[in-house]
């Protein structure tokens, strides 16, 4: 099975058949609309939002049919769903691929690039400053990357104290996982008298896919940036280079400014005006920021009372199909049952991402 039949079964697998194909390839692509952001908490697998950039409709629909003829999945109105040998399957993949579960696309998708032309940069820097070497080519070009590796490059004596220090924290991080890996990761950086290699060469060397390779890099990076983040002290060089990026804000650019408006203390409905947007639009707002943030209460928006009667239909009806929830809650509008699914959206998962 290669990559894109595993992951796209996967997908199946958690949407159940509530989905169409148009709403996995989405999430596989990483099409940061309110509906798959919601889809993603909601059927707990934010971690594989963008996890296939490239992926094409004629390819995922290929991909399906192929599925489809091995027995893998059952195709009705227009839904996919897993049968029980697909189910194993998807299993048997997960197992021969267990870094994918260290990819985390809502959290860190936008930052991985930035965050690795500034790491292969710095160390680049470093390793040419201390053999007093600074004839060499950046492998980065981008003006922002330059400038924060210029603020922030050591001072003499201090670049060999900060170069041991980076090492210890990449040996630390990189000793945690596989040979195959770590040696993934390490033959693509620049230093003195070596450039790193494209992935092509380094999936050539270590005789593996192009894509798996692309996979099992950038499941690292997330790695660092996620175990960096939550050991500030340990790494301290890392989160010094993650200090400008963008690793907190889940949400679509014109929710964000919702959001920024609604911490400003303006109702539902001055924003609506102050923003000239339709009622719709600042309400599918309102279900992100749910989602994302555990702070906002949706309490002003739902009673407590259609909450609770909100989570019981969905208990009973064991589906997060919109439609059939409201049908059995016809009082209740799709907004406020959207509004409680999503900030429930943790809960209702599941905690195992495979079985």
């Amino acid at each position: 099975m290669n990559m894109t039949e595993g992951l796209l079964l996967y997908l199946i697998k958690k949407f159940n058949g509530e989905r169409s194909l148009s709403g996995l390839l989405h999430m596989l692509n990483g099409k940061k609309t309110s509906q798959t952001l919601s889809d993603g908490h909601l059927f707990n697998i934010s971690s594989f939002f963008g996890i296939l950039p490239g992926l094409r409709r004629n390819e995922a629909e290929h991909t399906a049919a192929e599925l489809l003829k091995r027995g893998w999945v059952c195709l009705e109105n227009d839904r996919y769903t897993i049968t029980d040998k697909g189910a194993q399957v998807t299993e048997d993949f997960f197992n021969l691929h267990p870094y994918l579960f260290m990819f985390d696309g809502m959290r860190y998708k936008q930052a991985e690039q930035p965050f690795y032309q500034l790491l292969t940069l710095y160390i680049q820097s470093l390793s040419h400053a201390i053999r007093q070497d600074f004839s060499f080519l950046p492998v980065s070009q981008d003006p922002a990357v330059l400038h924060s590796v210029k603020v922030w490059f050591p001072k003499g004596e201090d670049r060999q104290k900060e170069a041991d220090q980076l090492y210890r924290e990449m040996l630390a991080l990189l000793s945690e996982w596989a040979d195959l890996d770590a040696e993934n990761f390490v033959l693509r950086l620049s230093r003195h008298n070596r450039t790193g290699l494209t992935n092509k060469q380094v999936a050539q060397i270590l005789q593996i896919p192009e894509v798996e390779a692309q996979l099992r890099f950038r499941s690292m990076l997330h790695f660092l940036l996620k175990r960096a983040k939550e050991a500030h002290e340990e790494y301290k060089v890392l989160n010094k280079l993650m200090a400008g990026l963008d690793l907190d804000k889940p949400l679509t650019l014109s929710a964000q400014k919702t959001w920024n408006l609604l911490n400003e203390g303006k109702s539902m409905e001055q924003i609506i005006n102050i923003r000239r947007m339709k009622k719709s639009t600042i309400e599918d707002h309102l279900v992100e920021i749910a989602i994302h943030y555990d702070r906002f209460s949706i309490d002003h928006y739902v009673s407590l009372e259609e909450q609770q009667r909100i989570l019981n239909a969905y208990t009973v009806l064991q589906t997060k199909k919109l439609k059939v929830i409201k049908d059995r809650l016809e009082d209740i509008s799709y907004f406020k049952i959207r509004l409680v699914l999503g900030k429930a959206g943790d809960i209702l998962g599941t905690s195992n991402p495979v079985i």
